[in-house]
Order: structure tokens, then sequence, then C-alpha cells
């Protein structure tokens, strides 16, 4: 009896031990008695000094500078013949060739540094300017000042550039090449085809709307430029073909409208530029 008491207590024992010695799960111990650790949040990159001192968009803040342009709504497709039989003149609108906004582009980066805004007006506000009631004597600031004085009546600016279109004489004949266009002149082996950007830039002071001092030496330069040497210069000169078998066509012409603004942009770059050089 005596012998299986004890046999049994060491197999008790034994028992106790052996599951002492039993491993537990990993992790089996970490979950029971330690809560989850949750990963930390990643804090967000920080800005670096060139991201924080950018510029501010070019409509907010004080404006410095207005731009009204009215020069890219129509596009003139003008043939001049030998005889007036030969003259035609369509205009065409081109107001996807985003010319007026070109304008505003090339201004501000001719003016890095200043706030530049577009000033939009309603359409025919500049109706009174470009076809005025027929009389004796016509003074074209006056009417452009009134014009530019209703526009620009809420915006505030420091002072205005107002871009306008005229009508230039084409050299040797009586007829005249309005605002921005193609030209055909002459007839077969003698005739020529190329593009003309006849336009004006005035400033205007912000407050009184007086118009400052124009530039006169150097946009003589440009304006001469303008219908000077056509077909002479790369900017206008174009081939035959380029010109359209009727007005309709050149608004979808992919090469009247890149040659285009590429001649305007040039002519911007430096009518702005002689304003500047002035300041």
């Amino acid at each position: 009896m005596v012998r299986i008491f004890v046999a049994a207590t060491l197999l008790a024992c034994f028992v106790v031990s052996a599951s002492a010695q039993i491993p537990s799960p990993p992790g089996a111990a970490t979950q029971a008695d330690t809560p989850a650790v949750k990963p930390a949040a990643k804090k967000p990159a920080p800005k670096s000094k060139a991201a924080a001192k950018q510029s501010a968009p070019a409509e907010s803040g004080p404006c410095q500078i207005g731009i009204i342009s009215a020069i890219g709504d129509k596009f003139a497709v003008q043939k001049v013949g030998l005889t007036v039989f030969g003259n035609e003149l369509t205009e065409v609108p081109i107001h996807a060739w985003g010319l007026d906004d070109l304008v505003v582009a090339r201004v501000r980066a001719a003016t890095s540094g200043v706030n530049v805004r577009k000033i939009a007006y309603s359409k025919g506000a500049f109706e009174p300017y470009y076809h005025p009631p027929t009389r004796l004597f016509r003074n074209d600031d006056e009417e452009l000042t009134s014009v530019v004085r209703q526009i620009a009546a809420s915006s505030n600016c420091a002072r205005y550039f107002v871009f306008t279109t005229y009508a230039a004489q084409l050299q040797g004949t009586n007829q005249s090449l309005p605002g921005i266009g193609v030209l055909h002149h002459g007839s077969g082996p003698f005739s020529n085809t190329s593009l003309f950007a006849n336009f004006v830039v005035r400033v205007f002071d912000g407050q009184s709307f007086a118009i400052a001092k124009r530039p006169s030496a150097d946009l003589g330069a440009i304006l001469a430029g303008s219908f000077g040497r056509l077909g002479q210069d790369p900017l206008t000169k174009l081939e035959a073909e380029d010109f359209p078998a009727s007005p309709a066509d050149a608004v979808a012409s992919s090469t009247l409208r890149d040659h285009t603004r590429a001649l305007l942009a040039a002519r911007l770059d430096k009518a702005v530029a002689a304003y500047l050089k002035q300041e």
C-alpha cells in the first residue's frame, strides 16, 4: 500500500514538473499581459522653403497692372489684287485662338514679380471706340479713355495696359489692313502671302486714367515693322497655299493660328519692353 502511494506521488510530481517545462506558444504571454501598441502616426513631411516661398496666384493681392486686351476677337482674311476687282475682305471670329490671353501671358512674362490681372469686360464694350458715330473730328484717346473708365471702374489697379487694334495702310495702295489677319497681295508669280498684326498699347493711370507718354521712337520702329516688310519678315511670311480657300477655313487653320500667335508674341514683347524701359 505504501509502495502504491509513493509511486502515485512520484508520478504526480513528474507530471507537474513536465508541464512547467513546456514553453508557451510564441506571443501568447504578450497578448495576454501587454496591450497592443498602435504604430505611431506619420507626420506630414515639412514643406520645403522653396515651396513655402512660391509666389501667390497672379490674381490675388493688390492689382499693380490691369490688362484690358481687345485685339483677339477677329481675324481679317484679305486679298488685294492688281485692280479693285481683286480686292476682298472678310473678318472671322477667332476667340478660340486665345490671343487676348496671350497678351496677358506676355505682360506677365515681362513684369516678373508684379501682380498682373486680366480685366474682363462685356461683349460690345469697345463698340463705341471701334465703330463710333460719324463726326467731323474725332479724338481717339478721349473715346478710349471713356471706355476704359467704364470697364475698370471697380478694378482698383495701379495702372492699366490697354491693347487695341487699328487699320494700317498697305504701302503702294489705297487699301488698309485692319487689326490682325492674313493678306494675299498681287497676282500670279508677283503675289505674296503674309500675316499682319496692327495693334497699339496705351498705359493708363489707375486713379486719373491719364494716358502715359508713349515711347514713340521704339513704338514707331515696331509699327513700321508690322506692315513695312510684309512678305519679307520670317514672322509674317507665309506660303501661297497657307492662304485659306475660304474665310471660314481660316478659323480651323493651325498654321494661321500658330504663326499668328508667334508674330503677336514677338511684337508684344517689344511693345511692352518699350514702355517698361522708360519707367
